[in-house]
């Protein structure tokens, strides 16, 4: 007989346990993940959508940046045919360019010498655009007369306390060393090699390479030469050329011609060429003047001057070799000193304001010499032991300075008259003022 509690007829079944109340029911958690994929899907399309706009925005921000520079490339060409087409600075005409997708445009108003340029550009399917505006004041000049020195191809080499105060250009490479200093800009198309203390207090525009050593310093940074800030990038300076016609006429005639002039006295020249077959020198105080002035004297040979002797204003002397001054001699104002091969200079000769010396050849200055005016060694210019320059200097082929040299850019000293034979091409500076975005 089965006695089972369950089995049993009428009785009533016992309740469930406590593990029976304790399993779980299915299809609880369902909710809960309908609730996370939901979340999911709104933060998905949510960071889908900021990804869009910040994807659109970036491609807004590249297409405006496109059309700021397509403005600035039509400054640019405004700027560059401002610099070497007369034509257009006569009467400016529009420029426009396009790439199929961006075009750039410039139209050039004129006021006297100031051009204003506004530029613009604009994307052809966005409708983006920028508008820039700058001005430019254009001024011309017969020659190279803002420069206190000019060199070639050969360079310049600035050594032992050599200062020159105005701009310094050369189309070859410059060196500095033992505290040498430039006190405004420098515009080198070749190399510069700084060292030892050497200074610039401006900018630099280097066309090569740049080396800065020992404690060397630029002011004002270095840049390359043809960077948008360099005034000179499109037409760089060069040495003028002189056309020695003139001069080569007159020692034709000292060739074969004597005025029989007595060196051993002072001489005037009375305002009339004179002419000496032979190599020549003024000694003991004498003097060689010209009343009324331009009296010219043509010397077959080399002209020497020296023990305190002194030539007149207005004179001019041309030589077939050498002009030599020594011994605290002189040479007066508004005088023209040509050499065909050397011009030297020592012992505190003295060459005075609106002078011009110019020979193809070297000019060669020591021992505290000084000279003011319009200085052109077509070759090259030495100069060493305190020697003052002041005016325009120009070496055609390259410039030795050492041992406390100064060179000084002086407008006023220049002569009034250019000397004969100077080709004066139309020369061209741009100042770049006034950018700014509209």
């Amino acid at each position: 007989m089965n006695s089972h509690p369950a089995l049993r007829t009428g009785s009533p079944a016992p309740s469930p346990g406590p593990a029976a109340q304790r399993r779980p029911r299915r299809g609880a958690s369902l909710p809960l993940v309908l609730g996370v994929m939901v979340v999911v899907s709104i933060v998905g399309t949510g960071l889908l959508a900021t990804s869009g706009v910040a994807r659109t925005e970036a491609v807004r921000r590249q297409q405006s940046l496109q059309c700021f520079w397509h403005a600035e490339s039509a400054l640019a060409v405004a700027r560059t045919r401002l610099y070497t087409d007369p034509a257009f600075r006569q009467t400016p005409t529009p420029i426009a360019f396009t790439n199929g997708l961006t075009m750039g445009a410039a139209v050039v108003g004129r006021t006297g010498n100031v051009y204003t340029v506004f530029a613009g550009s604009s994307n052809a399917y966005t409708r983006q655009s920028r508008r820039l505006l700058q001005e430019f004041v254009v001024e011309s000049y017969d020659y190279w007369d803002d420069f206190a020195l000019i060199a070639g191809g050969d360079g310049i080499g600035m050594a032992q306390s050599v200062s020159i105060y105005g701009d310094v250009f050369t189309s070859g490479s410059i060196s500095m060393s033992q505290s040498a200093g430039i006190f405004e800009t420098l515009y080198c198309l070749g190399n510069l090699d700084m060292s030892q203390s050497a200074a610039v207090s401006d900018q630099a525009f280097v066309g090569g390479t740049v080396s800065l050593r020992q404690g060397s310093t630029i002011y004002g940074g270095y840049y390359p030469f043809d960077s948008p800030g360099n005034p000179y990038a499109a037409s760089p300076p060069q040495v003028p050329a002189i056309d020695w016609a003139w001069y080569e006429s007159l020692l034709a005639q000292a060739a074969t011609r004597d005025s029989g002039l007595n060196f051993n006295e002072s001489i005037n020249l009375g305002g009339t060429n004179n002419f000496a077959n032979g190599s020549r020198s003024l000694k003991q105080v004498k003097t060689l003047t010209s009343t009324p002035p331009g009296g010219v004297l043509a010397v077959n040979g080399t002209f020497t001057i020296q023990q305190a002797c002194q030539i007149g204003s207005g004179v001019t002397v041309i030589c077939a070799d050498q002009f030599r001054m020594f011994q605290s001699t002189r040479v007066g104002s508004n005088c023209i000193i040509y050499a065909r091969n050397r011009i030297e200079m020592k012992q505190s000769g003295i060459v005075a304001t609106g002078c011009s010396l110019i020979t193809p050849g070297t000019i060669d200055m020591k021992q505290a010499a000084q000279a003011s005016g319009f200085i052109y060694a077509g070759d090259t210019l030495d100069l060493s032991q305190s020697v003052v320059l002041r005016g325009l200097s120009f070496a055609g082929r390259r410039a030795i300075l050492s041992q406390s040299v100064s060179i000084h850019y002086n407008r006023g000293v220049l002569p009034f008259l250019l000397p004969p034979g100077l080709n004066t091409n139309p020369v061209v500076r741009l100042h770049a003022r006034r950018w700014r975005e509209l």
